[in-house]
């Protein structure tokens, strides 16, 4: 069974990597009322597995945080371009 999960942060969006068991690491994201924690699978391959998803994640986050800040910024260049268009 699997289900789509559609998240948009606001400001209070949150992730963390929270270890409440000693090698039992859980990594947290919060956004609004929700909140998804991935765990490492309970078998010999678990942590390792747990491991290349967050790493396949990781790159994965930095790739969309650079595309979101590329997109920002020409948004901001865009703004102030027309600001001073119309101004003049």
């Amino acid at each position: 069974m699997s289900f789509y999960v559609l998240a948009r942060p606001d400001g209070h969006a949150s992730a963390a990597l929270v270890e409440q068991t000693p090698g039992q690491p859980n990594l947290i994201a919060e956004v609004g009322d929700a909140q998804i924690a991935v765990q490492a699978a309970d078998h010999p391959e678990g942590l390792k597995l747990a491991a290349g998803f967050a790493w396949n994640l990781a790159k994965a986050a930095t790739e969309f945080a650079t595309r979101c800040q590329e997109l920002a910024m020409a948004q901001d260049s865009d703004a102030h371009g027309r600001r001073s268009r119309s101004v003049g």
